[in-house]
């Protein structure tokens, strides 16, 4: 009695959808990185420029005569250019020959994530946003020196 050939040959289609299950999962997972790394470069990109206007300021201040500084920076805001943020100086007389000047700036990223507690980017600390309670805006970006006068 001859056999019969069997042809087994090809996927099932259990295999064939195990296997598209685990191609899309891999697929997905690789698109919600990238997409992440994309947020992450932008947050960068703007933490950067945040900082490079912080530093700007902070010139401007340093350049100022000791006695106009108080006056001319206290509370004053500034922006960055391609940051959707603003910053704000905060100037405190210490005694009669030192200053101490904090600089902060926060910023809204494309997703709509604040940087700072800042929420509406107006550069004035208003009610519910001093998150910790310390009176002053507060930001991953937030630069503080002391100024002497030396004359």
């Amino acid at each position: 009695m001859p056999k019969k050939l069997s042809n087994n040959k090809g996927f099932s289609l259990s295999e064939l959808m195990i296997a598209t299950l685990i191609f899309t999962l891999t697929f997905a997972g690789t698109i919600i990185v990238f997409f992440r790394c994309i947020e992450l470069s932008e947050m960068a990109r703007n933490s950067s420029a945040a900082v490079n206007a912080s530093k700007s300021q902070l010139a401007s201040v340093e350049n100022t005569p000791f006695a106009n500084i108080l006056a001319t920076f206290n509370n004053t805001t500034f922006t960055a250019a391609g940051v959707n943020g603003r910053g704000v100086t905060y100037v405190t007389s210490l005694d009669a020959d030192l200053l101490r000047v904090t600089i902060v700036f926060c910023w809204r990223e494309k997703n709509g994530r604040i940087m700072g507690e800042d929420t509406n980017i107006n550069g004035v600390l208003n009610a519910g946003e001093d998150a910790n309670g310390n009176g002053v805006l507060d930001s991953p970006v937030e630069m503080t020196t002391y100024i002497y006068d030396t004359t």
